[in-house]
């Protein structure tokens, strides 16, 4: 049995970009971060007057905020990676969702976990579990940061592009979603959780015969 599920909204209410801004202020580099939040204010402001959609600021938002951590050796930012999971994404976890997959665990299952979210930062949550980790990569040139991501950001069909290369043809037959750009992990599951909190695919879950949590 294979069973998925997206991290942020669905198995916490944590978020990897406040666990960054929260490493910052704690570690001396509060002025780092929100010399960069005025730098994306224009584009912050679009997405909310509708200029700009929000899944794409937010994916921007992400892709960008890797700037801060350029020239950092891949073992400096998995410090940081494990500061974020334990401060701000383990504490906020959501029990009905967890209790689910640690039971899938307990009875076999490879239980994945596919997220938007960086890499190493996805990587320190899920080991924790000894589930595995489908997250967005970090570039890294000689053992260094560049900034950058690999890719796109690793949600919607893209997550579950990067899901299908792991499952090398094997049946995912369990996912679990909290928004709508989790729809397509969602359909490729043999039967779909939604954890709720988000009234249009709750909506679209309950028109689909998909299985509501809490």
């Amino acid at each position: 049995m294979i069973v998925a599920s997206d991290l942020e909204g669905t198995l916490t209410t944590g978020e990897t970009w406040r666990g960054i801004r929260a490493y910052l202020e704690a570690h001396g580099r509060a002025a780092d971060f929100w010399l960069f939040f005025l730098s994306q204010l224009p584009e912050f402001v679009s997405s909310k007057i509708g200029l700009l959609e929000k899944r794409e600021f937010q994916n921007r938002w992400t892709a960008k905020i890797m700037r801060l951590f350029a020239g950092q050796s891949s073992d400096q930012f998995q410090t940081v990676a494990t500061w974020v999971a334990e401060h701000e994404l383990l504490p906020k976890v959501r029990r009905s969702v967890m209790a689910e997959l640690e039971a899938a665990k307990q009875n076999g299952a490879r239980v994945m976990l596919a997220s938007g979210t960086y890499q190493p930062v996805l990587e320190a949550f899920a080991t924790r579990f000894g589930f595995e980790a489908v997250g967005t990569p970090l570039e890294v040139q000689n053992g260094v940061l560049t900034g950058k991501v690999i890719g796109q950001i690793s949600v919607g069909a893209e997550k579950r592009s990067k899901l299908e290369q792991v499952l090398s043809g094997q049946v995912l037959d369990v996912a679990y979603g909290d928004t709508m750009p989790d729809i397509p992990m969602l359909e490729l599951a043999q039967k779909a959780v939604v954890a709720s909190g988000d009234a249009t695919l709750e909506a679209e879950a309950k028109a689909r015969g998909w299985r509501l949590l809490d």
